[in-house]
């Protein structure tokens, strides 16, 4: 009798342990906040079925934003999160980041050789550590009429070309602008001015003003001129993005970036300090970085991504990573002296 009831018992607690294992694998969970296009619904189904993962995704639509929800919750609500390299350096200084393994995402060896070395790309290392790994990135550069501007251009220089007076829309942020106009100046740091290097970006920009017929805040805004003014050149602060709309649109235009380098933006995941899941959270990374995906999300946004060339960059373009800037504050405030200069 004592027997069959320790039998008894040692089969319930068997079936116990083994709805307790299978909970925890069904509880296997991946967070993840990212901006729209860099997780799609078709990507999450794949993984999820690949690893029995349940995948949430939480978009944003500013830096403000992912830093609030980050900072807020001190890394401990998302596993995974999108940010470029130049916003990262805030949450490495504060704590909220964890490294990677590399050995974990094998095919950050496919990767373009720009994205393959991380050594080499600026912000994604701290103290020999990787804190983020490459996903996608975009120059900013020039948009040009091909049946208004010839030759091709290759520099911004032809930005202040008085034969293209009133015929230049240029993008309305003091931070860019500051930093693209050091670049033509040939300043070799355009993100940290000295007062000197200020005013003489500041007198250039003034001198912009002459050739702009107008200024403008977003892609959409951009098009709508374009299309119903004669516009020849387009400082194009969201690079493809923004060609493919307007060719989408049936405009006649090209790309170029500029041969004294083009400012550009990359977009890493990064994980957090609150990571639950630590090999998780790598799976998905080395997920991402397969060759169909980075395509689709090229085909998809207009951006480049890391592992198939795209129409961003092509390997010998030189591109300008954005960093964070000497004195945001006061790039602003002399912006809106130029914006006000006769």
């Amino acid at each position: 009798m004592l027997n069959k009831w320790l039998k008894r018992i040692g089969l319930v607690m068997l079936v116990a342990a083994t709805a307790i294992m299978a909970q925890a694998a069904q509880a296997k969970e991946l967070r993840i906040l990212a901006w729209q296009g860099y997780a799609d619904d078709d990507w999450v189904k794949e993984f999820e079925k690949q690893t029995g993962a349940d995948v949430s995704v939480v978009f944003i639509g500013t830096d403000d934003e992912i830093w609030a929800k980050i900072k807020g919750s001190e890394g401990k609500d998302f596993d995974l999160f999108a940010v470029n390299t130049a916003q990262l350096q805030r949450y490495i200084d504060a704590g909220l980041t964890t490294p990677y393994d590399l050995s974990k995402i094998p095919n950050l060896k496919e990767a373009l050789p720009r994205f393959r070395d991380l050594t080499q790309v600026n912000g994604v290392m701290r103290d020999g550590k990787v804190y983020a790994i490459p996903l996608c990135f975009d120059s900013i550069g020039l948009i040009y009429d091909t049946d208004k501007v010839k030759p091709a251009p290759t520099s911004m220089e032809v930005l202040w070309d008085p034969k293209y007076k009133g015929k230049v829309l240029a993008y309305d942020n003091g931070e860019h602008n500051f930093s693209f106009t050091a670049l033509t100046l040939g300043i070799q740091d355009p993100f940290h001015l000295t007062p000197e290097q200020m005013e003489q970006v500041k007198a250039k920009l003034i001198a912009l003003k002459k050739n702009v017929l107008s200024f403008y805040t977003t892609a959409d805004e951009a098009l709508q001129i374009y299309q119903n003014n004669d516009v020849a050149l387009i400082w194009a602060n969201y690079g493809q993005q923004q060609v493919k709309a307007m060719t989408d649109a049936g405009a006649h235009v090209a790309y170029v970036n500029a041969s004294e380098g083009a400012l550009a933006w990359l977009d890493t995941w990064a994980m957090t300090s609150g990571v639950q899941d630590k090999d998780l959270a790598e799976q998905w990374v080395n997920f991402v970085l397969q060759k169909k995906i980075g395509q689709q999300l090229s085909e998809r946004t207009g951006f480049g991504n890391t592992v198939v060339p795209a129409p961003s960059a092509g390997d010998k373009d030189k591109l300008v990573w954005l960093q964070m800037v000497e004195d945001p504050l006061k790039r602003s405030d002399m912006w809106n002296e130029i914006k006000a200069a006769p």
